[in-house]
This record gives C-alpha cells, structure tokens and sequence, in this order.
C-alpha cells in the first residue's frame, strides 16, 4: 500500500463519520428509546391490570443511570415486579445496538429473558445481519457500499420481541400469552 492509497483511505473515513454525525441527533434517538421504554411499561401494565386491582401484583419503579457511546449518561426507569414473593426486574440495558433499537433484561429468580427493540419483519439474530461480497480489482477504488434509502429506514416498525436464547437466537412477539409465559420461566412459576 503506497501513501496515496493510504491517503484515500483517510480521506473516505473523515468523509463517512462527518456524514454519519450529521445525521445522527443523540437527543432525539434517547427521546425515542425513552418512549418506547414507557409505552413497554405501559404494556406490561395492561397484561397485568386485572392482578394489580386485585392487589395480586404491584409495580413499582426506579431510576437507573445508563451511560452510551454517543449518547452519554441519561436516566432511564426501571420497573419492578411483585407477584406474592417474586420479584422480577425489567432493567433497560441500552438503545444504541447493532440491529436493535433497545435491549430490556428480565430478571427472576431462577432465571432470565431478554427483551428487544427490533424490526417487526426481524425473526431471530440471523435475521439482522446481512453479509455483501465486493471484489475490488488490484488498483481500483473501492465504491461505496450502498446505503439504505431514507424510505427504507422510515418503513421500519419497531416491536418489542422476547429473544430465545442461544443457539436458536429466535425472537418472540411479544404479547399477553408470550409475556405471562416469560414471567412463569423467570420466576420459576
């Protein structure tokens, strides 16, 4: 590799993370993660609305201090669930993830699940990945990998899934059966 090549190479860097940090609004991704956090808090509520009138279940919540790359330190909730004398945490872990949105751990106390913010069309891990081939001739200039198109990105329907853990990496719908299932797993129903 010669100096010019490697010059190029600087130049295609410098030039790729000022288009990616012009285009990427910190607050505005932490507002959007915050609100799908909430309106996942509010659908657990709905699933267990008839045990918490009961006085069967209660929910409380806390404050969690996350710190991201890119985002920095913020203040998430995190929610608390009482069934008898089970406990299971709902602790939001992150939204800046490859091929998520977010990630919510389930805590119980004979085990664990994971929540995730993904793509409604998105199945399991392999799902999310996508693997492109390029051979560059000896000489030539590599040409930019092509980018989604702005339509493409605002298609997506962000759900949350549960995500079945390895190998089988295979995500969820989460709803009311799905959830009450996860609850039973985690604390040992």
């Amino acid at each position: 590799m010669s100096k010019s090549d490697f010059d190029q190479f600087v130049k295609r860097q410098q030039a790729e993370q000022q288009e990616a940090t012009a285009t990427f609004e910190p607050q505005q991704q932490l507002d959007e993660w915050l609100s799908y956090l909430n309106a996942l808090y509010r659908d657990i509520t709905r699933y267990l609305e008839g045990y918490i009138h009961a006085g069967e279940a209660q929910i409380d919540y806390r404050d969690v201090t996350l710190n991201e790359d890119f985002i920095g330190a913020y203040v998430a909730r995190e929610m608390i669930l009482k069934i008898g004398p089970s406990t299971v945490t709902f602790t939001p872990i992150a939204t800046m993830l490859i091929g998520m949105k977010g990630r919510v751990e389930v805590q119980g106390a004979t085990g664990r699940a994971s929540l995730i913010l993904v793509n409604k069309l998105a199945t399991s891990a392999r799902s999310l990945i996508q693997i492109q081939v390029r051979v560059i001739r000896p000489g030539a200039s590599p040409l930019p990998l092509p980018k989604p198109s702005p339509d493409e990105m605002t298609k997506i329907q962000w759900v949350w899934k549960i995500a079945a853990p390895p190998p089988q990496m295979k995500f969820i719908e989460l709803t009311q059966n799905t959830f009450y299932d996860m609850i039973l797993e985690v604390a040992n129903g």
